[in-house]
């Protein structure tokens, strides 16, 4: 067998893989319909282009790259690239309200200790 056949093969048992893992993360209802649409839609894309490489070269062609896993690896790159900058942005805005939530609990802590303390002094 051909690496390229190979390679075929592994995208299409991946993109199955996933397609089934995205399933059942939707019955466990941790996905939305709409999520499960659009990695569905996703997956399904992946698998065809595993199948049919050929239908990535109209895109390919006037980006003047020789090689389609040139394309791939470029993709990969801005892809992972803004899904680190939105785990990066989605933490900060977690640690944010984290903050604030520990805050507005100390305060209230702090309040209830001062109450009590001034119970039991008069």
């Amino acid at each position: 067998m051909s690496t390229t056949l190979w390679i075929q093969l592994i995208g299409v048992i991946f993109g199955a893989a996933m397609l089934y893992f995205t399933f059942v993360k939707y019955k466990r209802q941790e996905l939305s319909s709409l999520e499960l649409g659009l990695w569905f839609g996703l997956w399904l894309m992946l698998i065809l282009v595993a199948i049919i490489p050929n239908l990535l070269d109209p895109i390919i062609a006037p980006l003047h790259f020789y090689r389609r896993l040139d394309f791939f690896v470029v993709l990969g790159f801005f892809v992972l690239l803004g899904l680190g900058f939105y785990n990066y942005s989605t933490v900060k805005k977690m640690e944010k309200k984290l903050e604030t939530y520990v805050r507005k609990q100390a305060l209230d802590n702090a309040e209830k200790t001062s109450a009590k303390s001034e119970q039991k002094h008069h």
